[in-house]
């Protein structure tokens, strides 16, 4: 499954922080671990860039274990949060598994261009909760040889509102801006002279900075205190250099996920 993983890390934690307001039922002190899994349907872009699209099955995963351990999209790692002025600081660090890639089997056209695999990936995370809003960023380094082994940040907003009195009906807006560095915009939209003649594709060289940019709808409904449906839209477009390259073959990247979570 390789449907674009740079929006799957944004939209996970927003389907999360936006299902965190609804009712919970009362938990044992000295319960171990806490949280919320599930699964769902994903469609949107084979690739990040690709002009089309397929459909896949997401995982949800956001356990806390203990007082400092979780296990989410970010991985496994630890995390600490505190009270400032009228919110709540969180952040943490996890070492995880970034499924992103872009393989020639996707397209015919990535002939001659060599595979970015899937690989490790290591996500220092900082979060500000305070009411309705929560603003965050992400910065992630890849571990593995054969994936992209540079660097990403991720910065993202969360407005969500609840309908009714019962706060069984949630929804959320998040726009975010994602910029990368030199070595991982080359990995994904670089093309060398010699890719481009095996290839056919345009040489291009590509510099840090903005990535992409966009938007993530999510609602959920509460079935009951312990099953949750959601659905989730996000829409994108790439920006910058990683929009010039001529690997990129559609600018504007829409997934959109739906799915149940259980909480534990």
């Amino acid at each position: 499954m390789k449907i674009d993983q740079m929006q799957k890390m944004l939209a996970g934690p927003i389907v999360l922080m936006l299902l965190a307001g609804t009712s919970a039922p009362a938990l044992a002190e000295d319960q171990l671990i806490s949280g919320m899994v599930g699964g769902g349907l994903s469609y949107g872009s084979t690739f990040l860039g690709s002009d089309e699209s397929e459909v896949g099955f997401i995982p949800l995963i956001d356990l806390e274990i203990g007082r400092y351990g979780f296990l989410n999209q970010r991985g496994i790692g630890l995390q600490n949060s505190t009270t400032l002025q009228n919110g709540e600081l969180s952040y943490g660090l996890g070492i995880g598994y970034d499924f992103e890639e872009r393989i020639s089997k996707d397209d015919a056209r990535l002939n001659g261009l060599p595979d970015v695999k899937a690989g490790a990936l290591a996500t220092l995370f900082m979060e500000y909760d305070v009411g309705r809003l929560t603003y965050g960023f992400e910065v992630q380094r890849g571990l593995s040889d054969d994936g992209p082994e540079g660097t990403r940040a991720k910065l993202y907003g969360t407005y969500r509102s609840q309908f009714g009195n019962s706060n069984r009906v949630q929804v959320s807006a998040t726009p975010y801006l994602a910029l990368a560095d030199d070595a991982w915009m080359d990995a994904f939209f670089g093309i060398t002279g010699d890719q481009a003649l095996a290839s056919g594709l345009a040489a291009f060289d590509p510099g840090a900075g903005l990535a992409q940019a966009g938007v993530t709808l999510t609602g959920s409904y509460a079935l009951t205190e312990r099953t949750i449906l959601f659905t989730s839209l996000d829409l994108s477009t790439l920006a910058g250099d990683a929009k010039d390259s001529s690997v990129s073959f559609e600018d504007t990247q829409v997934s959109i996920s739906t799915g149940v979570l259980f909480r534990l």
